[in-house]
C-alpha cells in the first residue's frame, strides 16, 4: 500500500506522456508559440494605456484569482475495483490519500503561482503595491487554494460527500471571500483571512472518512475532463462519441460539394464527418485568427496571416488518400481525373473560407482596414499559387 500511489502516478504519467506527445505535434507547438508570443505581445502594448486605481480593475483582479483558484482538482487516481480489493485496508488507505492530496496540492500550488504571475504586470500597473504586498499575494494564492483541494478532499467523505451544494458553494465563496478582501481592503487582511478559513476548514472537516463510491466517481470525471481534452486532437479510447444529426452541417457541405459529383459529396461529407481532419483544420483556424487579432505590428500580422493559410493547406492534403482502402471506391465507374478535379475544389473551398476568416481577423483591435485589405490580395494571391501548383504537385506524388 505504501507503494501503490507512486506506482499509479508513474502510470498514470506514462499515460499522459503518450497523449501530450500526439497533442503537442510540431504544428501545434509553432501554433502556441505564435499565440503565446502574440499574447505576451499585445499585454505587453496594452498595459502602459492603463492609469492607476481604475474603478474596474481590482475588480477583474478578484475575478481572476477567483477563477484561478478551480485550476487544479485533486487527483485520488482511484479505479473502479478499489472499492472491493482495498476495502479491508482502512489504516493504509489513510496514508494513500495523504500521498494523493500531497501530490494534487503541489500540482495545485505551481498552477496556481504560474497564473497569479499573469496577472502581477497587470495588478503592479493599476495597484500601488509594495514587495509585501506582492509575496503575501503569492501567499494568499497558495493558502487559498490548500483549502480549495481540502474541500474538495472532504467532499468524497461519507460525512460530507452528500452535501453537494455546499461543497460547490464553498469551492467559490471561500475564494471570493479572500480575494474580495485582500484587493478592497489589502493584501495582508486577504492573507490573513486565507489563514483563518485553511484553519477552520481543517478542524471542522476532520471527519473525511472515505467514500469509495464517490471517490470513484470524482475521478472518473477529472479523468473524463483530461480525456475529452486530449480526444479534440487524437482518438481517445476512454472517451465515446455521440452519434447524432447535426442539421447545422447541412449549408457548409452543400457548400463544398459540387452539383452531382459523387467524389465531391463523398469528400464533402467525409471531411465533416471526420472530426480528426475537420477538427484539426478548424482549430488552426481559431488559433491563427486569434494570433493575427492581437499582432498590431502589420508586416509580422501579414506574415502570420500567409504562414497559417500554407499550414492549413498542408494538413489537408493526406485526406486525399482517406478511402483508398474501401474496396467499392474502385468499382466506381469514375475517371480518376473526375476524383483529382472532385478534391481540388473541395482543397480551393476550404483554403478560400479560411483564408476569409484569418484576414477578416487580421483588423485587430485597432481597426486596421488597410492591413485587412493587404492581407485580403496577399491572401488571394497564395490561395490562387496552391491551388494552380501546390496541389496540383502533391496530388501527383500521391497518385504515383
Amino acid at each position: 500500500m505504501n507503494n501503490l500511489f507512486s506506482q499509479r502516478r508513474q502510470k498514470h504519467f506514462m499515460e499522459l506522456l503518450k497523449y501530450w506527445r500526439l497533442v503537442f505535434n510540431d504544428h501545434f507547438v509553432i501554433a502556441l508559440f505564435f499565440l503565446f508570443g502574440a499574447l505576451a505581445y499585445g499585454y505587453s502594448q496594452w498595459l502602459p494605456q492603463l492609469n492607476s486605481h481604475l474603478w474596474w480593475s481590482r475588480w477583474l483582479l478578484v475575478l481572476w484569482f477567483v477563477l484561478i483558484t478551480q485550476v487544479g482538482r485533486l487527483a485520488t487516481l482511484i479505479k473502479r475495483p478499489d472499492p472491493v480489493f482495498l476495502l479491508p485496508q482502512v489504516t493504509a488507505i489513510n496514508r494513500y490519500l495523504k500521498q494523493a492530496t500531497v501530490y494534487s496540492m503541489i500540482l495545485g500550488l505551481i498552477m496556481m503561482a504560474a497564473l497569479s504571475a499573469i496577472a502581477l504586470p497587470f495588478a503592479l500597473t493599476t495597484e500601488r503595491l509594495t514587495d509585501l504586498d506582492v509575496g503575501l499575494i503569492f501567499l494568499t494564492a497558495l493558502v487559498t487554494k490548500a483549502t480549495w483541494l481540502w474541500t474538495a478532499r472532504k467532499a468524497i467523505s461519507i460525512r460530507w460527500g452528500s452535501q453537494r451544494w455546499r461543497t460547490t458553494s464553498e469551492y467559490w465563496v471561500n475564494p471570493a471571500v479572500v480575494w474580495l478582501v485582500t484587493w478592497l481592503i489589502g493584501p495582508i487582511w486577504g492573507f490573513i483571512v486565507s489563514v483563518i478559513l485553511l484553519i477552520a476548514m481543517t478542524v471542522y472537516y476532520r471527519d473525511v472518512a472515505l467514500d469509495w463510491r464517490l471517490a470513484v466517481r470524482a475521478e472518473q470525471d477529472r479523468m473524463y475532463s483530461i480525456y475529452r481534452f486530449f480526444n479534440l486532437f487524437t482518438d481517445v479510447p476512454s472517451v465515446q462519441g455521440n452519434v447524432k444529426r447535426r442539421s447545422w452541417a447541412n449549408g457548409l457541405i452543400h457548400l463544398l460539394e459540387k452539383g452531382d459529383h459523387p467524389w465531391a459529396y463523398l469528400y464533402a461529407h467525409g471531411f465533416i464527418r471526420n472530426t480528426e481532419v475537420s477538427g484539426l483544420v478548424t482549430r488552426l483556424t481559431i488559433v491563427g485568427m486569434l494570433i493575427v487579432f492581437f499582432i498590431p505590428v502589420s508586416w509580422l500580422n501579414t506574415i502570420i496571416a500567409l504562414l497559417f493559410i500554407y499550414l492549413i493547406a498542408t494538413q489537408l492534403m493526406p485526406f486525399f488518400e482517406q478511402y483508398q482502402d474501401n474496396v467499392f471506391t474502385h468499382i466506381y465507374p469514375i475517371p480518376h481525373q473526375e476524383q483529382v478535379a472532385d478534391f481540388k475544389s473541395l482543397l480551393n473551398k476550404i483554403v478560400v473560407i479560411e483564408m476569409l476568416l484569418i484576414v477578416i481577423a487580421s483588423v485587430g483591435s485597432d481597426l486596421d482596414w488597410q492591413r485587412v485589405l493587404v492581407n485580403l490580395v496577399l491572401g488571394i494571391a497564395e490561395t490562387y499559387i496552391l491551388s494552380k501548383f501546390y496541389f496540383q504537385s502533391r496530388i501527383k506524388k500521391l497518385t504515383k
